[in-house]
């Protein structure tokens, strides 16, 4: 799921079929129990923010293969170079061949790692560690965070956003996204949460409950049983997160055989593990402007904010979230697979 990270979403177009249809139904799925389904990372009376869909994909394989595959070109290149200047220095071959090799190593090596570097691993090392997304239900404003490359920091009225349910290439991975429309031509694009099958748009479902009604309702609604108020997820950096990151974006097959496959599961699970852990150490955390602080600053004499957990599933020890999380997953599961209220995606 690149789209929307290392490829930008397409603008300048009209609206498709499938957004106007699944723009509609968003607005039939207020059955649903509002769950951020760990998009969500700051709560408090006056705003909360979530993730968008690029964080499942920050350090993972493709980020891995891009780091090999540089190191590879580097490695070859520098063992045929000294094989080569052995033979020099032993006069097997003369000052011209060496220099001519080492001029054809540095292209390719060089012009290799940047290539890999151009395509994909600019976007994830000495970057954001994440591209928050923040909805502030006082003044009816969603801020979303983005690199200077994709525009900088956009500032939107709630009710102007064109909210719909957006699909990769194939068809099969779809993601809540927020149109910016003039007229019926789409000239922004971003997404909110993580990514999920089509076979789980109920959590999609859910999550676009949670954010309609902590802006038109307020957080007591956002939250309404006890159980609610927590945060699964944690955007600090350390080896247990990555851990927890990668394993769930893994196959579910092959966590399953990891101890048949141990010799191929626990050398990749480490490797992606650091990979990421390096990538999100290269980077900054985000930063928002002055203006958005400013307007995101506690109005309310009782403001309050969910604590925000240093571990990933921290507060799920605790067995009243954790069976309200189960509870809400099962519900919203059996009532999109009745067909209620979502009936032709």
């Amino acid at each position: 799921m690149m789209l929307g990270w290392t490829r930008p979403f397409q603008i300048n177009r009209r609206l498709s079929q499938e957004e106007m249809r699944s723009h509609f139904l968003l607005q039939k799925a207020s059955s649903y129990l509002p769950d951020p389904y760990g998009a969500l990372v700051r709560f408090n009376s006056e705003f909360c923010e979530m993730i968008d869909c690029s964080e499942r994909q920050r350090g993972m394989s493709k980020t891995l293969v891009c780091l090999l595959g540089a190191f590879v070109l580097f490695s070859c290149g520098v063992s045929v170079f000294f094989m080569l200047l052995s033979d020099y220095l032993s006069q097997a071959i003369d000052a011209v061949f060496l220099l001519v090799f080492t001029f054809i190593f540095v292209v390719v090596a060089g012009g290799g790692s940047w290539l890999l570097w151009k395509m994909y691993l600019r976007y994830d090392f000495f970057s954001w560690r994440y591209f928050p997304v923040r909805f502030n239900r006082v003044s009816g404003k969603v801020f979303v965070f983005r690199s200077e490359e994709f525009g900088g920091v956009l500032a939107l009225d709630w009710r102007d956003v064109y909210w719909h349910i957006g699909t990769d290439e194939t068809g099969k991975i779809c993601t809540l996204r927020g149109h910016v429309l003039n007229g019926s031509t789409v000239v922004e694009t971003f997404s909110v949460g993580n990514f999920f099958h089509r076979d789980e748009v109920y959590r999609i479902l859910s999550l676009w409950c949670f954010l309609e009604k902590y802006m038109e309702h307020g957080p007591q609604d956002a939250a309404p049983a006890a159980g609610d108020e927590f945060i699964y997820y944690s955007t600090k950096v350390s080896f247990r997160n990555c851990f927890v990151r990668v394993v769930s974006n893994l196959s579910p097959l092959l966590v399953s055989l990891r101890h048949k496959l141990f010799f191929v599961y626990y050398p990749l699970m480490s490797s992606l593990v650091l990979t990421q852990w390096l990538v999100l150490k290269s980077c900054r955390e985000p930063k928002w402007p002055e203006f958005v602080e400013k307007s995101c600053a506690p109005r309310a004499k009782k403001s309050f904010a969910w604590v925000e957990p240093e571990r990933i599933g921290q507060f799920l020890s605790n067995d009243l979230f954790y069976k309200r999380l189960l509870e809400k997953e099962q519900f919203n599961k059996n009532l999109f697979e009745n067909g209620s209220g979502f009936v032709g995606f």
